[in-house]
């Protein structure tokens, strides 16, 4: 569970989310929509603790973020961001295993358990086939699925992706986000950040918009589906909402 009190995220005298009071369920998605530069990602910076609030408090299950040192956060959450570089002769089960290093000791070394949770993620995001497969041979699908397997290595509670459907094409984003929800069911929290409306509104439990000035809204993905509240937090008059269906003027 994931916890925030009058949070305030911004760099110097920019706000882009002023007093924000949040809680997110254990085996909840959230999904965090808004324009480019509106705060998406300072937010999710500053609920994974990789960034300072400037003001507010974060709590993961009850307990302060900032009590908190780097290796209990890394065995509490897991990110994934958009920008990881895929790296020339690495396979994918090399990059999974780089998820166990908190469990692996001073010298790295993988256990028999170790080898066990690898094959085991990697059975769950659906790329077994793929195991020793070279990172630079697979898909943007094949290798976001990679990344996400690397990411439940850490057998974490909570998971933070930035992006995560980014140059993915249709059939590709439906998979990875309904292995996301199917996470999410055994009781993951997933916390993440898109452009895909449709998509986000499909699979999000709740929905967190940002108008990049300092406000938000938050609610259930239902309440959230609103034809003023989404033109007026994007900026657009594009976007109606038609039987509980999104609908796009083009």
């Amino acid at each position: 569970m994931i916890q925030t009190e009058k949070i305030s995220v911004g760099y110097g005298a920019k706000i882009l989310v002023k007093e924000l009071d949040l809680l997110l369920p254990k085996g909840s998605v959230t999904a965090f929509i808004g324009s480019n530069g509106s705060g998406k990602s300072s937010l999710m910076r500053v609920l994974n603790g990789l960034q300072e609030p400037l003001s507010g408090k974060v709590s993961w299950d009850g307990r302060n973020l900032s009590d908190f040192d780097r290796k209990e956060k890394a065995k509490v959450a897991a990110s994934l961001y958009s920008n990881f570089a895929r790296v020339e002769g690495f396979t994918v089960a090399e990059l999974v295993a780089l998820g166990r290093s908190n469990f692996t000791g001073f010298f790295g070394k993988l256990s028999a358990q170790d080898h066990d949770k690898i094959d085991e993620v990697i059975e769950t995001v659906g790329i077994t086939s793929l195991k020793e497969k070279e990172l630079t041979t697979l898909s943007d699908g094949e290798f976001r699925k990679a990344m996400l397997a690397k990411l439940l290595a850490q057998d974490t509670d909570i998971l933070f992706l930035d992006e995560p459907t980014t140059h993915l094409d249709l059939p590709a984003a439906l998979d990875f986000v309904q292995v996301l929800k199917n996470l999410a069911i055994q009781g993951k929290t997933i916390v993440m950040s898109t452009h895909h409306l449709a998509l986000a509104f499909k699979m999000a439990d709740h929905i967190l918009l940002f108008d990049g000035n300092g406000k938000a809204a938050f609610g259930n993905a239902e309440r959230m589906m609103n034809h003023e509240l989404l033109c007026g937090f994007l900026k657009t008059d594009k976007i109606r909402v038609e039987n509980g269906n999104l609908l796009f003027d083009i």
